[in-house]
């Protein structure tokens, strides 16, 4: 996911490597086109249907919180997310991390919204925003994020309410 435009106050030794994180994370919360020569099931036009509430229960296998970057004195987290999907073909990501370097702990949110579409097991998200896109592994009441950087994969697992 694109990073939203929540304003952030971010010390500047580490705004940079934070701001490619939180983008890296929150991509696991959001965003990808439906682009697919198989027939997409519309929003709401099945009866099992991805709608629905969810929030993040593990990152990597592990519950929240779950840090994301820790280097020394550094620590980057997740702490929550909730992921809402909607019958008119909506969705919107709320997610919230935590930084902590000595003497200084700031707590981001990054929330973003845009459409999906559901293609057998696969739900197609497009930003609102900007038009990127993610994709998620629907199955037994669970979305699945498996979002790599190129060098590491983080699977992010949202679990309805």
């Amino acid at each position: 996911m694109r990073e939203s435009r929540t304003k952030r106050v971010v010390p500047q030794r580490t705004s940079g490597w934070a701001r490619t994180l939180a983008c890296a994370a929150a991509l696991a919360a959001v965003t990808l086109s439906a682009c697919s020569s198989d027939s997409p099931t519309g929003p709401g036009s099945s009866s099992s249907t991805p709608v629905g509430n969810y929030t993040i229960t593990t990152v990597n296998g592990k519950s929240l919180p779950v840090a994301l970057a820790a280097d020394g004195n550094y620590l980057y987290e997740v702490t929550v997310g909730t992921l809402s999907i909607t019958s008119d073909g909506k969705y919107s990501v709320v997610t919230t991390f935590r930084q902590t370097i000595p003497g200084n702990v700031q707590l981001f949110v990054d929330s973003t919204g845009g459409s999906w579409v559901l293609n057998g097991t696969t739900i197609n998200l497009t930003n609102g925003q900007d038009g990127s896109a993610d994709q998620a592994t629907w199955a037994n009441k669970q979305l699945t994020f498996a979002e790599s950087d190129g060098t590491t994969t983080t699977t992010y697992v949202y679990s309805r309410k």
